[in-house]
């Protein structure tokens, strides 16, 4: 077997759905959105060169890595920029968590709280996983491999998620998956390599930590600049496309859908971006 692409995710936002911000002015973020920065495995030695060319851009830089909520302006707009001429694909999952405020899942024990960044990696390696197998010659289906390298966070087990995933995998293959809408391209997943680093440690990692800022600066409203599509909407050439060309619902996937989350009119321009109707506010 050979490792084919290699999958960067990183967060912004955060899981926590006891108390929401704006409905609770001292609550958690109203987002909470993953991000895939996915690459070819031999295009994976140029990434810190990436990196390095979106730093040098800066007119003034304190630091040899990206962090996009520590960026001013002018250098979102550079990273973004930059990045969206590189040879890669971009994925967010972004939950708008409103709709979820102090839900609990019965199914779980009381002392996940990982259930819902679990549930949107789902959700994000299906479409993640897809790509790769679209994009594999048909005689390698099966032996091209990914490889998923996670931004470490604290609380999260990874070994807990593998375990999850493994779960899912055997549900998939006994028909008997619990919620059965979509599904992982196993033939692309290879358990042992799932890892998790630190931030600074990888480039690609910060180019994902891009992705996933620049969408939650569209639609967050806990900043004090409010919501601006204007970084997220940089990035289109390399948002991923599903087998229709269509980057809604793929390369940008929401839960709830878009319809349902009572956006405000500064959120709602993201979304017209990638391709969700204005008529159907």
């Amino acid at each position: 077997m050979t490792i084919s692409f290699v999958a960067y995710i990183d967060e912004s936002g955060d899981p926590g759905i006891n108390r929401i911000h704006p409905q609770d002015i001292n609550g958690s973020s109203e987002w909470l959105i993953l991000s895939c920065f996915l690459v070819r495995q031999e295009r994976e030695a140029k990434v810190l060169s990436w990196v390095k060319e979106i730093v040098s851009q800066f007119h003034v830089s304190n630091s040899p890595h990206i962090h996009f909520s520590d960026l001013i302006p002018a250098k979102k707009k550079i990273a973004c920029s930059t990045l969206a001429k590189k040879p890669c694909a971009l994925f967010v999952v972004m939950s708008n968590k409103k709709n979820i405020k102090q839900y609990t899942n019965q199914k779980l024990s009381g002392k996940n709280k990982n259930w819902l960044y679990w549930w949107m990696m789902r959700l994000l390696l299906e479409r993640v996983t897809d790509f790769c197998e679209r994009h594999t010659p048909e005689d390698r289906i099966g032996q091209n491999k990914l490889r998923i390298i996670f931004s470490r966070r604290g609380g999260m087990i990874y070994k807990d998620f593998a375990d999850y995933l493994l779960k899912l995998y055997w549900q998939s293959t006994a028909d008997m998956l619990y919620i059965d809408q979509g599904d992982l391209r196993w033939s692309v997943i290879d358990f042992e390599e799932i890892y998790a680093q630190d931030h600074k440690s990888l480039a690609g990692l910060q180019l994902a930590d891009v992705v996933a800022g620049s969408f939650y600066d569209a639609v967050e409203q806990k900043s004090k600049r409010g919501c601006t599509s204007e970084y997220a909407a940089l990035l289109e050439p390399r948002i991923a496309a599903d087998s229709k060309g269509e980057k809604f619902g793929y390369g940008v996937f929401t839960r709830p859908d878009v319809w349902a989350m009572n956006l405000t009119e500064e959120q709602k321009p993201i979304f017209e971006v990638y391709g969700y109707p204005s008529d159907k506010w």
